[in-house]
Parts: structure tokens; C-alpha cells; sequence
């Protein structure tokens, strides 16, 4: 697994990340990446499978957060929870997480995963996050 270090969280912390993202990692069927990235798409931390690089990718998922949570907040459509996208091979799954509510964690599986089963995985490992990104 691959991964790519951060200015924002420190060396202790950012050990700590690394170790949620891959447990994580080896507890999903059809796990393909995942990363935590700030809520202005700055990658912090990625772990994905065959060195592929998904940091250009945290803008786009910055920016489709953003959108929903705009959309939320003028439509009173309560807190935010959790996003999956479907493509024809693949899954992306995208939380918020931090206790500022300032990054997000996406997660990339392949269309065969089961969605539900990879939300619960992350909500497990939020608090690790969040702990990390302190």
C-alpha cells in the first residue's frame, strides 16, 4: 500500500492516520484507496492499492462536498452523513470527519463491495481520524 505524507499533521499523528487508512484498507472487500484530505481538497494522508496516486482527485471531492453541504444548509436538509457515488466499476464513498468538521475521508472499492458494510468500516475508524488530525 502506498502513502503520501502531510505538513499538517504531526509525525506522531500522522503515524496514527496511516495505521487507521490501512486497517481500514485490509478490512474492505474491493478495496481500491482511501484518503483523508482537507474540506479545500489538500491531501493529508492516502493508502491505496498498486501505488495509484488519488491526490488530484481530493479537489473534485472537495468540491462536490462543499456543493452538498451548501445545498444542505439553504434547503434546512439537517447535518450531513455520508455520500456514495456508483460508477459502472467502482464505488467512492466520502465522509466528513475531524472534530472541526474540516477534512473529509473518501473511500474508493470496486462496484462489488457493499456499501453499507464500507460505511460502518469507516465510522469505525472515525474517531481514530479525528484523534490523528488533532
Amino acid at each position: 500500500m502506498g502513502r503520501i505524507s502531510s505538513q499538517r499533521v504531526a509525525r506522531g499523528n500522522y503515524a496514527a492516520l496511516l495505521a487507521a487508512l490501512q486497517t481500514l484498507g485490509y478490512s474492505i472487500t474491493g478495496f481500491i484507496a482511501t484518503a483523508v484530505a482537507s474540506l479545500d481538497g489538500k491531501p493529508i494522508a492516502q493508502v491505496t492499492m498498486d501505488d495509484i496516486d488519488i491526490t488530484r482527485m481530493c479537489s473534485y471531492f472537495s468540491t462536490i462536498l462543499l456543493g452538498v453541504l451548501q445545498s444542505l444548509n439553504e434547503g434546512n436538509g439537517g447535518d450531513y452523513e455520508d455520500m456514495v457515488i456508483t460508477s459502472a466499476n467502482r464505488r467512492i464513498l466520502l465522509r466528513i470527519v475531524g472534530s472541526n468538521k474540516d477534512a473529509f475521508h473518501v473511500l474508493i472499492t470496486t462496484r462489488e463491495s457493499e456499501p453499507l458494510e464500507s460505511l460502518e468500516v469507516m465510522a469505525n475508524v472515525e474517531a481514530a481520524l479525528a484523534a490523528a488530525l488533532q
